[in-house]
């Protein structure tokens, strides 16, 4: 939304200046202007995505793209740190440098400072192309640009969630991956060692550092998960032209077997009251039967778990007894009777506080069995059993979250043999103590139930780009289907080119000119 101060003023009730004609009604005062920007593990193709997207909206819909690199900021930006970013540098030694130097360019700007820094750029190409002089004067009013911004590629949540803030229902996240194995193929091209390759994909997943590179975290906030695990960009065109046809409505589209089962995940996910995650989770059958829904929240008597409709017998920990997370309460007690234990042992110089803090950077954090919550994953089967319900063998989990290491081991004793999962869990050791039976290899053939990404479009945009009414254009005339030029399209959702005053005015005007027409 642009708002301009020198906008053209309309007319006010008592003082028509200009005709109905002239006057543009807020659903016709739309902007066609997206900002896109991609996420992915370093080695999963963001570059190629963008180079396909940017083709694409170029030729089939009519875009003027203009694209950014992050790394091209870093570079430009270095000299603020006194920092000297060779020329030439190839493989991981450029990869870590370009690492290092944006590690602190976060800590000295903020974690969104790289961004930022686009964000300047892309408001100095809207002031000089996005207005035009308004009728009968020198003011300019916004006008729409069919322009497409896109960054290539994100590192850090700060990054996702500013440019979200600034550009709202414009703005849209492609989270590209690939397993890990192919990546390191990918990386092993400019020839480092293993361990360095090794290095440099932890470093970029997540880490502990704030000011580090955070992809992990920023991932799971796509709109849209793509997979680029193939030897060739075929696949991928595939997945980005059909992504991009669901975001201009053309043709019709609806939601793949996965999008649907996701997206009933998310659903239940909504419905947890737990005070530290929502997590959701259904099961599928192989005949494509969801069989089982479940959700983290505390059990309740007679079966099932509290909700909404309990009323004063909802016990949920924000209900109930101190209101507090019993997980978190529980740790803080062993933070302090380890540090009672230890007192003894310790120099009368040593602060405990530091010893409690040096805890706190171990596995106790982690633990998670002090908690009131039925997992999600776990009473998605239970749920089945209590249904009496048949086909658990051999079906499918789609969850919100990975699973935990206490979940994975229910999942292969009931028999599911595939998880489907968007939000990584650092937390779970799930392929460290279930090695045997888990794994996180998606072509495997050996006999392990098989965690992998989700692919698809993110279920928390199943609703807002696939119903009828948000195309807010009929998709038959006269019985017969409409096929619309792609480069004569618009998003299927748009924002406003003004703010809430102008749109009063307009309505104020409209009513002048209404009364104005009517005197008697």
């Amino acid at each position: 939304m642009i708002r301009n101060d020198s906008i053209v003023s309309l007319p006010q009730k008592g003082s028509v200046t200009v005709t109905e004609s002239e006057l543009l009604a807020p659903k016709d005062r739309r902007t066609q202007e997206l900002v896109i920007a991609l996420v992915g593990p370093v080695a999963s193709g963001c570059t190629t995505a963008k180079a396909i997207l940017e083709n694409t909206l170029e030729t089939q819909y009519g875009y003027t793209v203009i694209p950014y690199k992050p790394s091209d900021q870093i570079a430009s930006s270095a000299k603020l740190l006194s920092e000297n970013i060779e020329v030439g540098l190839t493989g991981s030694n450029r990869i870590a440098k370009y690492q290092a130097v944006g590690n602190t360019l976060r800590e000295k700007f903020g974690n969104n400072y790289l961004v930022a820094k686009i964000i300047e750029r892309i408001h100095s190409i809207r002031q000089e192309k996005g207005f035009k002089p308004a009728k009968g004067g020198e003011a300019k009013v916004p006008q729409s640009l069919r322009y497409a911004h896109i960054i290539d590629s994100l590192k850090h949540p700060a990054e996702l969630d500013l440019l979200r803030e600034t550009y709202g229902d414009i703005f849209w996240v492609f989270g590209v991956f690939a397993p890990e194995d192919i990546r390191k193929e990918r990386l092993k091209k400019n020839s480092p060692s293993e361990a360095e390759i090794t290095k440099i994909i932890e470093k970029d997943y997540g880490e502990n550092d704030d000011f580090g590179q955070q992809v992990s975290d920023a991932f799971h906030k796509a709109d849209f998960f793509v997979r680029n695990d193939h030897p060739n960009d075929v696949e991928l065109r595939k997945s980005l032209e059909r992504y991009l046809e669901i975001l201009f409505a053309i043709p019709v589209h609806s939601p793949t077997s996965d999008e649907t089962a996701m997206h009933a995940a998310h659903a239940q996910a909504a419905i947890s009251g737990c005070l530290s995650r929502q997590v959701g989770a259904v099961i599928v059958s192989k005949k494509g039967e969801i069989i089982g829904l479940g959700r983290n929240d505390v059990p309740k008597f007679g079966g099932g778990l509290y909700s909404e409709e309990d009323g004063k017998d909802d016990h949920r920990c924000y209900k109930w007894a101190d209101k507090i997370c019993h997980n978190d309460e529980r740790k803080n007690r062993l933070y302090e009777a380890a540090c009672d234990k230890l007192k003894p042992l310790l120099k009368e110089d040593i602060n405990t506080q530091a010893v409690e803090d040096a805890l706190k950077q171990t596995d106790i954090k982690q633990l998670i069995e002090y908690s009131r919550a039925v997992h999600a994953e776990m009473e998605a089967i239970i749920s089945v059993a209590r249904g009496e319900k048949t086909g658990i063998v051999g079906s499918t989990l789609y969850c919100t979250t990975f699973p935990c290491h206490s979940c994975a081991r229910h999942i292969v004793a009931s028999g599911i043999e595939k998880v489907v999962f968007i939000e990584p869990y650092p937390k779970s050791l799930a392929t460290v103590l279930h090695s045997d039976s888990v794994s996180v290899k998606e072509n495997t053939t050996e006999r392990r139930v098989r965690f992998i990404q989700y692919e698809g479009v993110a279920p928390q945009n199943i609703l807002r780009l696939f119903r009828l009414d948000s195309t807010k254009r009929p998709r038959k005339e006269k019985g017969r289907f409409i096929l619309m030029d792609k480069k004569m399209a618009q998003p299927i959702i748009t924002t406003s080119l003004d703010d809430y005053s102008t749109h009063e005015q307009w309505v104020i005007g409209k009513l002048a000119i209404s009364e104005k027409n009517n005197e008697r």
